[in-house]
C-alpha cells in the first residue's frame, strides 16, 4: 500500500476513534491508543463559550501535512477549519498588519525561534497536557507549543553520490565542488532556513564571523529557493545532489522509498520543535486552545509519528522507526532568545550574502 493511502487508512481509523471517544460509544477496538483525560476534554464543547464552531488557520505546513490533520480536528471536534497557506515569514508579516483586526486564530508551523521573535503577536496558553511534552517545546512564558522536534541535517541524493561521497559537515558543504548542486530555501521566507543559518553559525562560529564565512561560502555554492519544499523535492528527483532542510522534509521520501540519504552534520546540529501559537486578539480563541490540546495529543503525536514520519514533542510517544536515535546525534548548545533577539540582523546580513 502506498505511503498516502496508508496515512489515509490510518487517519479515517484515528478519526473514528476519537470521534467514539467523545460519544461514549460501544466497546472501543483492541488496538486503540490509551486516553489521557486532556484528550478527552478537548473533544467537548469549549466551556463558557458562545463560540461558532470555526477556526481560522494560517499554516506554512504543505498540503500532505496539514490536510489530514485538520480534518482529523474537525472530525473530532465539529469546528470547521478554514487554513490560510503562506510561508512563516509572510504569514508572520500578515499577522503583523493585521495586529489591530486579526483574521485568523493559530499560526500553526513555522520555527519556534520565529515565534519566539514575534512573541508580541502571541497569546499565551498552556496545554492540558504540558507535562508530557519534552523540555524545550513550551516557550518559557508559553507563547507557542512545540508540534514537531526537527534537526537540521543533509540531504542527499543516494543516485547522484555514494554514502562516501556525500557532505559529512557544514565545512564540507564550502567546497567549489558543489556549486549549483545545493538546494536551500531563502531564510527571509522560510522559518526552517532561518533555523538553517543560526544552526550554521552556532556550529561555525557565531560570535567571531568565522560562522558567517562559512554561510557566504555555502550560499555560494547553493541555488536559493522561494520555498522549504522545492529543496528536498529537487533531491529527491535528482535536480540537485545536497539539500539542507529539517529531518522531517527528508525523511518523508526516505519513509516512501525514494533515492536519498541524511547525514547529521558532524559539527553538531539544532533539533528547534516547529510551532503552534494563539494568535493575539484571536476571534476564536477557545476553539485555538483546543486546537493546540488536539494537535499535542497522545493520538495525534503517535499518527504524525507514524503515518507522518515527524519526531514528536511528547515523552511518551516513540519517533518514527527508521530515524537515528537521538543518542547518536550530536546537538549544539542552541541559542533560542540569541536566535530570537537577532533575527532582524541575522537577516540583514543573510540578504547581504544572497543578493552578492
Amino acid at each position: 500500500m502506498k505511503l498516502r493511502q496508508r496515512a489515509a487508512v490510518a487517519l479515517l481509523a484515528l478519526c473514528a476513534l476519537v470521534l467514539s471517544a467523545c460519544g461514549g460509544s460501544q466497546q472501543p477496538p483492541s488496538n486503540q491508543p490509551p486516553s489521557g483525560g486532556g484528550q478527552q476534554q478537548q473533544q467537548q464543547e469549549p466551556q463558557g463559550s458562545a463560540e461558532p464552531k470555526e477556526i481560522v488557520v494560517y499554516t506554512s505546513h504543505q498540503a500532505d501535512i496539514h490536510e489530514p490533520l485538520f480534518k482529523a480536528f474537525e472530525e473530532a471536534t465539529g469546528i470547521k477549519v478554514t487554513p490560510v497557506y503562506a510561508a512563516t515569514g509572510e504569514l508572520f508579516q500578515r499577522m503583523r498588519a493585521e495586529a489591530n483586526n486579526p483574521l485568523g486564530d493559530v499560526i500553526f508551523g513555522g520555527g519556534a525561534e520565529t515565534h519566539e521573535a514575534n512573541k508580541d503577536l502571541l497569546q499565551p496558553y498552556v496545554p492540558k497536557e504540558i507535562d508530557k511534552l519534552a523540555p524545550g517545546t513550551v516557550a518559557k512564558d508559553n507563547s507557542w507549543t512545540g508540534f514537531t522536534a526537527l534537526p537540521i541535517v543533509i540531504m542527499y541524493n543516494t543516485n547522484l553520490l555514494t554514502a562516501d561521497e556525500a557532505p559529512k559537515s557544514f565545512a564540507d558543504l564550502t567546497d567549489p565542488k558543489w556549486a549549483g548542486k545545493i538546494a536551500m530555501p531563502d531564510a527571509a521566507k522560510s522559518g526552517s532556513a532561518y533555523t538553517t543559518v543560526v544552526t550554521i553559525l552556532h556550529a561555525m562560529g557565531r560570535d567571531d564571523g568565522k560562522g558567517w564565512e562559512v554561510m557566504k561560502q555555502i550560499a555560494a555554492n547553493a541555488k536559493i529557493l522561494a520555498s522549504s519544499s522545492q529543496g528536498p523535492k529537487g533531491t529527491n528527483d535528482g535536480e540537485y545532489a545536497v539539500s539542507l532542510t529539517h529531518e522531517e522534509a527528508a525523511f518523508k521520501y526516505v519513509a516512501a522509498g525514494g533515492p536519498v540519504g541524511i547525514v547529521y552534520p558532524a559539527e553538531g546540529t539544532s533539533n528547534v520543535p516547529d510551532a503552534v501559537a494563539i494568535i493575539k486578539g484571536a476571534k476564536h480563541p477557545e476553539n485555538a486552545k483546543a486546537f493546540i490540546d488536539f494537535m499535542v495529543s497522545q493520538q495525534m503525536q503517535e499518527y504524525v509519528a507514524k503515518e507522518l514520519n515527524r519526531r514528536p514533542v511528547r515523552t511518551d510517544v516513540a519517533p518514527p522507526e527508521g530515524l537515528e536515535d537521538v543518542s547518536k546525534i550530536k546537538f549544539l548548545d542552541y541559542d533560542m532568545d540569541w536566535a530570537a533577539n537577532q533575527r532582524e540582523a541575522v537577516l540583514d546580513q543573510w540578504k547581504d550574502i544572497v543578493v552578492q
